[in-house]
């Protein structure tokens, strides 16, 4: 009988992509031929792996400025736990001190994190392989906010090329007139190839104002949020970011919302998108689901599958955070400090978490490796 050892090289490649990354992660110090080979550093395997293995998916919540992953029973009345917190150290900071973090943005395994410094730094971070590339933020841009994408030139079959999006909006107010007259967004884009910011400049002035900059999720290399038109304030969609063509592109959401609703993106499984609308002053809560987005037709459609009826202390603001199991119909959001489950019984679980704004979301370890500082010269940004 051949023994795993023995099999061809492209069909141990094959299998190996099956397994999930934690898995690997363990296992690599097992066997000298995948470490001889660096199998688990080739970017062509953690490509294929990235799309073939199964996908772990694990609550990861922003508290009180450290990342920390919790447990919840979606079935039982049972408190909702810290399991464990991730620790990002510094890489030359001898006292070994966690690093505070502000704000992060969850792709594809990797984490990109603003940290809660003076002059904030941008690190992007792998927690499952223990990789981290720091990046200098120009102190012009210190109140940015910021989100991670990537895309493949499937002509190289070189893998994925990852970027950094940075936005500025500046909203006085959200009535149609002051929109209308004093909005400004400012966008700058950075090549982690290149290690160099640039600023993004578009063929026409942007028509649309995006409500929470921070708030935008991860779907396929592209990020997505929710957008309000400029000359119709009452009027919400989607927008995406196309990080290979470096613009903007409008997808619809379930249905003709108004102004006095709230909407909350997430992730469903790393495939589909899930909006969470709660009627302003209201008690209904539904949650829709699209189908697959395809590159080509831009096309969604959107199912309801589920709705509750919530007291008005669950509301939630533009922008929340939830989490969504399709399968068991539970949902796990955030109001403010406030965590709670519930489900298609309708009966809530809630434990206040930290005097902070809270954020969850739902983290899938991977293999990707970071792309890290080619050196040279000092790009803006650094200074």
């Amino acid at each position: 009988m051949m023994t795993m050892l023995e099999l061809p090289e492209d069909l141990l490649e094959e299998i190996l992509c099956r397994v999930p990354a934690l898995s690997l992660i363990r296992l690599r110090s097992t066997c000298r031929r995948w470490n001889r080979n660096r199998l688990l550093n080739n970017k062509r395997f953690i490509t294929n792996h990235l799309e073939k293995s199964p996908k772990q998916f694990m609550p990861l919540m922003l508290q009180d400025f450290r990342l920390c992953l919790m447990r919840f029973n979606q079935r039982r009345f049972s408190p909702i736990k810290v399991k464990g917190k991730l620790s990002l150290i510094e890489p030359h900071d001898s006292s070994l001190n966690q690093t505070e973090i502000s704000q992060v943005f969850h792709c594809d395994g990797l984490l990109l994190c603003v940290t809660k410094d003076r002059i904030p730094r941008l690190v992007v971070w792998n927690p499952c392989t223990g990789q981290t590339r720091w990046i200098k933020i120009n102190r012009s841009r210190e109140n940015a906010r910021y989100a991670l994408g990537y895309y493949q030139d499937k002509e190289s079959n070189v893998g994925y090329s990852y970027k950094i999006l940075s936005g500025m909006v500046h909203v006085p107010s959200l009535h149609k007139q002051d929109i209308d007259l004093y909005s400004k967004q400012e966008f700058e884009i950075y090549e982690m190839d290149s290690n160099a910011w640039r600023v993004l400049e578009f063929d026409e002035p942007l028509d649309f104002i995006i409500l929470c900059l921070d708030q935008g999720v991860s779907l396929k290399g592209k990020t997505y949020w929710i957008a309000v038109d400029k000359k119709k304030g009452s009027k919400k969609f989607l927008v995406s970011f196309d990080y290979s063509k470096e613009r903007f592109e409008y997808l619809c959401l379930p249905r003709q919302y108004d102004w006095y609703e709230n909407l909350s993106l997430s992730i469903v499984r790393g495939e589909k998108l899930s909006v969470l609308l709660q009627r302003d002053l209201g008690t209904k809560t539904n949650i829709w689901v699209s189908n697959k987005i395809s590159d080509e037709t831009k096309a969604v459609s959107w199912s309801k599958v589920l709705a509750v009826d919530l007291d008005s202390c669950y509301m939630s603001e533009d922008g929340g955070s939830f989490v969504f199991d399709e399968e068991r119909k539970v949902l796990v959001s955030v109001s403010y400090a406030t965590v709670y489950i519930v489900g298609e019984d309708n009966n809530v679980r809630e434990q206040t978490r930290s005097s902070s704004q809270l954020y969850l979301f739902d983290y899938a370890p991977s293999l990707t490796q970071i792309q890290q500082d080619p050196g040279g010269k000092r790009k803006r940004g650094d200074e």
